[in-house]
This record gives structure tokens, C-alpha cells and sequence, in this order.
């Protein structure tokens, strides 16, 4: 750090310095005091923040004769030293929204396959906040009322198999008036931003394939509406 700086001036300066990025800081993370790499056997105060990039960059690139690149964020990631200690506070999870009304599934048709809304929640929100905004972003439909969770990370990977981000399967239910099927075109700023999902209601007694195979959750939500 700088005389007179905060630790977010300091990471978006070193950043610059370092990668030629430009960065806004999310939040801190945590502090820890470490070894340090400059004199042996002395400790640091390490702070550690989240930050993004301003904007698009290149996957990877040189500068000040480094070079960067970005790599997959995973639970197995490592990094120098001990400079990874708070890389699972940085992991990000993913939900998915198995919306019904009455005995129909919400679902979207898109690049030959059927989906439901899913997506990663931010770093303010709840899972529950999350599940709403990204149904609301890939469908438009709203009045959303989450009913129970269905399934955690583990099961999900047992069934799925293991991503990159740790999921969880939630019911919810709606009353929101919606013609059988309509197009929406996605908003927010994921990557998936701007495509126009074919949306539409699914019957539960004849579901389609979700992601081109047959969904075992789906017994699980037609046991949760008549629970609810």
C-alpha cells in the first residue's frame, strides 16, 4: 500500500500495474497474516478482496513483459504460496428454478434443447434472491414464490455429475399470467445476455427431456406440489 491509500485504491492500482486492467472491488474477503516473500521469517498482513473487470478483456494477453491469462475457478484451483487462502469465499453458486404453475413445468427451448432457468447468484445475494432474478432474466415471468429447496451440491453432482460452480435445485410456484408459449429475450449481464429464449409451459405429466436426457428431480417436484 501507498501512504494515504485504502485497500481498494491499493488493489485497482496494483492490478493496473500489474496486468493493465482496469477493476472495480466487490468486497473484502477477509485478512490473514502470512509469510513474507520479501524478508524470511518476517509475517504479513495480507488483505484480500474480490474484484471484476471494468469490462471485456482477452483470455490471455502480455504486459509490462507478464503474461496474464485467466483461468477456470474451481474448487481445486491453487495458486502461489498461500495467496489462494480465500478462493472458496470467491467460488460463486449456481441455482437452478424448477417453476411450476399448477401441474406446468417453465422451461425454454434453446439451441435444440430444452432448459430451465438456472444461473449463478451474485456475491450480495441470497440463493433464494438469486433463483428469482435469473428466472426473471431468462423468462420474464415474475411473482415467483420459492417453495422448498430439492436437491443440494452433492446430490446434484451425484446425478449430474460435478461443474464448476456448486448447485442447488429449488421448487417455486406462480400464479403469473403468460400466453402457452412466448419469446424473451435474456436480460442482465451474463453471458448469455441478449439470446431470445423460446419459452413455454411443460406438462409434469408428459415433461420433455431437460437438457437432452430425462430429469430425476421431476418426480421430486410432482411430489412437492401436491405436498404444497
Amino acid at each position: 500500500m501507498e501512504p494515504g491509500e485504502t485497500f481498494d485504491q491499493t488493489a485497482v492500482r496494483e492490478l493496473r500495474e500489474e496486468t493493465g486492467l482496469e477493476v472495480r472491488v466487490v468486497r473484502e474477503l477477509g485478512a490473514e497474516e502470512q509469510p513474507s516473500w520479501r524478508v524470511p521469517g518476517v509475517r504479513d498482513e495480507n488483505h484480500f478482496l474480490h474484484a471484476i473487470a471494468a469490462g471485456p478483456t482477452m483470455d490471455e494477453w502480455t504486459h509490462g513483459g507478464l503474461r496474464c491469462r485467466w483461468i477456470p475457478l474451481l474448487k481445486s484451483t491453487s495458486v502461489y504460496g498461500e495467496h489462494g487462502a480465500f478462493l472458496d469465499a470467491v467460488l460463486r453458486k449456481r441455482v437452478v428454478a424448477y417453476v411450476t404453475r399448477g401441474r406446468e413445468l417453465l422451461v425454454f427451448d434453446h439451441e435444440g434443447k430444452t432448459h430451465l432457468p438456472a444461473g449463478r447468484i451474485d456475491a450480495h445475494e441470497s440463493l433464494e434472491e438469486g433463483l428469482l432474478r435469473e428466472v426473471e432474466e431468462e423468462t420474464g415471468v415474475t411473482g415467483i414464490r420459492v417453495i422448498r429447496e430439492l436437491a443440494g451440491p452433492e446430490e446434484l453432482a451425484r446425478l449430474h455429475g460435478t461443474g464448476a460452480n456448486e448447485s442447488h435445485a429449488f421448487h417455486a410456484v406462480t400464479d403469473a399470467a403468460t400466453p402457452p408459449e412466448w419469446d424473451h429475450a435474456v436480460t442482465g449481464s451474463g453471458m448469455d445476455s441478449q439470446f431470445v429464449f423460446r419459452c413455454r409451459w411443460a406438462s409434469l405429466d408428459e415433461p420433455p427431456l431437460l437438457w437432452g436426457k430425462p430429469d430425476p428431480l421431476l418426480e421430486r417436484v410432482r411430489m412437492s406440489i401436491d405436498e404444497s
